[in-house]
């Protein structure tokens, strides 16, 4: 059983970023920065068990344009390649020479993308429960609420769709990923657009893992639409990757099982 250290404030950061403000947070310590992408509907309060369990390292979670605190796009400009584009932006404010890059599901594929095209700063990446391709639709698009009486039942909420989940993971994705709207009712902070369309599913990524160069770790969920063959294919893909199962965890392994997701990233960098 890991120790967790508790985490002490965190530095809100925001820059501005191609279509308008871009916010993250730093969970604070030391060393080469562990910059964290969270997936669709998510946010950056999603990593914080796991910034808690790589203490003292450094982290740093980013909310992608449309969640959390970021801007929403008036357009549905939401491609893949405009996050990519909003990390570039944030890492140059941030100035960051050098990182370690860590995404979830669609952030892993925006880590992907950015990697291959900026190889010189990224130190390692880790690509965590999520295919390169799909043959699901942009429109296929799993029903979940889209409000709440109470951030009490948005907890509730939380807690069942990542049933393994620590309360504090829990909490810390409810109340910083859910707000009161203009009736008092609590909903995502994430823009609706997201609630029937999600325009990854358009994306194939495969070429890409081909020309990655840098120590790459793969990490599989084992509660999860993620296919464990297409992850092995991605794994031989990318020459002296490393591929790790999470066998207790669902799809969103930062929040339904940090403390193994940061035991496996630690395990990855070493010292």
């Amino acid at each position: 059983m890991m120790a967790f250290t508790e985490l002490g404030p965190v530095l809100h950061r925001v820059v501005e970023g191609p279509i308008g403000p871009l916010h993250s947070i730093d969970y604070g310590g030391s060393g080469q920065p562990i910059v964290c992408l969270h997936g669709v509907t998510g946010s950056a309060w999603g990593w914080y068990d796991v910034a808690a369990a790589l203490a003292p390292r450094r982290v740093i979670a980013l909310d992608m344009r449309g969640h959390g605190d970021s801007v929403w796009s008036p357009s549905g400009a939401y491609d893949t390649a405009d996050h990519v584009s909003d990390l570039e932006k944030q890492l140059d404010a941030i100035e960051l020479e050098q990182i370690t890059l860590v995404g979830s599901s669609w952030g892993a594929l925006v880590a992907l993308e950015y990697c291959v095209h900026n190889p010189n700063r990224v130190g390692q990446l880790a690509i965590v429960d999520i295919e390169p391709s799909f043959e699901a639709g942009v429109e296929d698009v799993p029903a979940r609420p889209r409000q709440f009486d109470t951030y009490e039942d948005a907890l509730a909420w939380v807690q069942e769709a990542n049933p393994r989940a620590p309360r504090s993971a829990a909490n810390a994705l409810t109340y910083g990923g859910f707000a009161p709207n203009v009736t008092g009712q609590i909903v995502p902070k994430h823009d609706p657009f997201f609630f029937e369309y999600w325009p990854f599913r358009s994306g194939d990524h495969w070429e890409t893992l081909k020309k990655l160069t840098c120590p790459t770790l793969f990490v599989h969920a084992g509660f999860t639409f993620v296919q464990g063959d297409v992850m092995q294919r991605m794994h031989e893909t990318v020459p002296g990757s490393r591929l790790v199962q999470i066998a207790e965890s669902g799809h969103v392994i930062p929040v339904d099982n940090p403390e193994a997701l940061a035991s496996e990233l630690i395990g990855f960098l070493g010292d």
